[in-house]
């Protein structure tokens, strides 16, 4: 792990804070001789969620040492087709590869939606992200603080996606609340995309976001439909993630087995029954992006401006 610290120089940028961390990097506030203030994101000798430590109770604070309970850091899940997925850590090198593919979206999108990309500079013979400061705060940090969240924040967001798809994203394959950011003019953004793997047996992604570990379209819109259930019953659908299945090839186990296996698995809480308040329409955009596989961003889109107008 880069050790970085207040007043440290990296590059031209001076280090003035950190800024929060995830399970493979670390973000710091910075500033260049002439004022600007930039995020440096630096990696993590080592990544995955479940392995980061966390403080005793849900907190605020930020902390490179430690994550608040609340938070859901990604995980390197590797893929076995007959066993499922399984939870591994990253090295050195491969989080500083992550990082380096992570540039390269942030260039296609040229700040469309995303932090602007500046430039990739080093520190100690790994990659450093410069990237635009973003003021505000994210989903997460709304929730946590009860300060209030609207929908269209979400409409938002799905339209940023289907945006960056227009400028050469497949998607961006791990959203979540802690990586939605609202800036104080209440623009959304979107951080930490994850690019493509260049290994067909693994993915890097949130699971309770990404329950069927995709990296696709669906894989978005399923995801905003479990934040959009998060955001209305407080609580996530499923118990435990990701589904025993996902990963494994269709001939290892009978289709009997996975249709028993995945009835099972979204045998979540409906979301009437724990929030009678929660509007009917919003119940079906949540199930229609969780379980119709055909229903994707276009037609969340759809559901959500549809709802807005009509409220």
């Amino acid at each position: 792990m880069l050790q970085i610290q207040t007043g440290q120089k990296i590059g031209p940028y001076l280090v003035d804070g950190f800024l929060g961390r995830g399970a493979f990097a670390q973000v710091y506030r910075a500033h260049d001789a002439a004022g600007n203030v930039v995020a440096l994101k630096v990696g993590d000798d080592s990544g995955g969620g479940r392995f980061l430590p966390r403080f005793g109770e849900v907190t605020v604070t930020r902390d490179p040492r430690a994550v608040s309970p609340d938070e859901c850091p990604a995980e390197a899940m590797f893929l076995d087709p007959v066993d499922g997925a399984k939870a591994e850590v990253l090295d050195s090198e491969e989080v500083d590869s992550l990082l380096l593919e992570e540039a390269k979206l942030l260039r296609l999108a040229q700040g469309r939606g995303v932090p602007r990309l500046h430039e990739v500079v080093e520190k100690n013979g790994r990659p450093v992200l410069v990237m635009d400061y973003l003021a505000g705060s994210t989903l997460r940090e709304r929730i946590r603080s009860m300060e209030g969240v609207k929908l269209s924040w979400l409409l938002d967001a799905c339209k940023q996606v289907q945006a960056l798809q227009d400028m050469g994203w497949t998607c961006h394959g791990d959203l979540k609340p802690e990586n939605i950011m609202v800036s104080e003019q209440e623009e959304v953004f979107l951080l930490d995309p994850v690019p493509e793997s260049c290994r067909e047996d693994r993915i890097v992604t949130t699971p309770w976001y990404n329950p069927f570990l995709r990296w696709d379209d669906k894989g978005d819109t399923q995801a905003l439909g479990i934040i959009l259930y998060e955001l209305l019953v407080g609580a996530l659908p499923f118990d435990r993630v990701p589904w025993s299945l996902a990963g494994t090839g269709h001939d290892c186990h009978s289709e009997e087995d996975r249709g028993l296996s995945l009835s099972l698995f979204l045998a979540y809480p409906p979301m009437r029954e724990l929030n009678a308040l929660a509007p009917r329409h919003l119940e079906h955009i949540f199930h229609a992006a969780v379980c119709n596989d055909s229903y994707n961003l276009a037609d969340m889109r759809e559901d959500l401006e549809e709802f807005l107008l009509r409220d």
